[in-house]
């Protein structure tokens, strides 16, 4: 049998004898079907002591599918779940209410179980810093599962600074230094410059002019620089109004010492009471008799003409912008225009401001 395998080309190994008409060998898993045409011509018994290798492996975990099928669901929900945030951690919250500062960034989509890889999280967070008089900075940052938000607090109205903690005076945000007025520290940039978002502006480490010592200091200052913020707004083909169906019913209503006793309901889903509403009164009785009329409206869509589409997409886009802009910055300038990408209308704003970029960041 093994010379004939041998001569059929069916590779054969640690072919051995184990008593004369036995044989124990190893041979390949594909090349086992052979045997059995082979055999008819020697009448010898074939039986298969152990079967190995990966197929056979698999073979057997393929007869636990639920396995299978869970172990694959749980790899695709662990990298599921990796991609997105579920943890929300605020830091440097003091005057202000946390959960208010959470319920802002929630509005904006930074809420646990969402990706936020791919948000200008830089721009929300300016956003966000720019609706309240409490925050001076706000940054978020993506740290696995977690959304690190890291706020610094503006000063309140007759705080002093602790001038005992050396620090450096960092960017908030980018934009162009109109003018810097540095109180301690030494400044690293000039009017003029273009700064980034976290560059440093006045330095806390000081170094002496003639290199004979450094030392680390409070730095703080003003830098006043101009900042550019920008919207843009689909400008939309129909816009939904209320109008009036002409139907009408009559409304009355009785009031005693100002409290409202009796008053007939309105038959329509969605309706305005007429301005022309009467009284009459009962004196001496504090009793009062009102009525008026029920007026139907529904809501309606209309299609805008070129030129509403264009004066609503700017007047959209002027109050995005504005929306983004900090109460206590000076507005320089707003340029409104519309483009069309795509054969379709946008408006676009630009609004130039003029203010303090600079916060104090601690040494670490």
């Amino acid at each position: 049998m093994a010379s004939l395998l041998e001569r059929e080309g069916v590779p054969l190994r640690d072919l051995r004898r184990l008593a004369p008409h036995t044989l124990i060998c190893t041979m390949p898993a594909r090349d086992f079907r052979r045997l059995h045409r082979l055999n008819g011509r020697c009448r010898c018994r074939i039986r298969i002591l152990r079967k190995g290798g990966g197929p056979f492996r698999l073979r057997r975990l393929w007869r636990r599918r639920v396995l299978i099928v869970g172990m694959a669901a749980a790899l695709l929900a662990a990298f599921w779940a990796s991609r997105r945030v579920w943890f929300v951690e605020v830091q440097g919250c003091e005057r202000m209410d946390e959960a208010v500062l959470r319920q802002a960034l929630q509005e904006q989509g930074l809420c646990p179980g969402r990706n936020l890889r791919r948000l200008p999280l830089s721009d929300l967070a300016d956003y966000v810093a720019a609706q309240y008089e409490e925050l001076a900075f706000v940054e978020l940052h993506v740290d696995g599962i977690f959304l690190r938000v890291r706020v610094r607090e503006a000063l309140a109205e007759g705080e002093r600074m602790d001038l005992s903690r050396p620090c450096d005076v960092v960017s908030t945000r980018e934009g162009i230094v109109t003018r810097i007025t540095v109180y301690g520290g030494r400044a690293q940039v000039r009017v003029g410059d273009k700064v980034h978002k976290g560059q440093l502006l006045i330095a806390g480490h000081v170094t002496a002019r003639d290199e004979s010592m450094t030392y680390t200091t409070h730095a703080f200052g003003e830098v006043l620089a101009a900042v550019i913020y920008r919207a843009q707004v689909a400008a939309p083909s129909t816009v939904t109004a209320w109008a009036e169906t002409g139907s009408e019913a009559p409304w009355a209503a009785i009031y005693f010492a100002g409290r409202k006793l009796l008053e007939r309901a309105c038959p329509f889903e969605d309706a305005d009471l007429a301005t022309n509403k009467k009284e009459l009164s009962l004196a001496p009785w504090p009793l009062r008799v009102c009525y008026g009329t029920w007026r139907e409206k529904v809501k309606t869509e209309r299609g805008l003409s070129p030129a509403e589409q264009k004066e609503t997409a700017l007047f959209e886009a002027e109050r995005m912008a504005l929306l983004q802009v900090p109460r206590q910055a000076k507005i320089l300038m707003i340029d409104r225009h519309t483009v069309v990408k795509d054969g379709k209308l946008y408006g676009v704003c630009t609004v130039t401001t003029e203010e303090n970029i600079g916060y104090t960041k601690e040494f670490t």
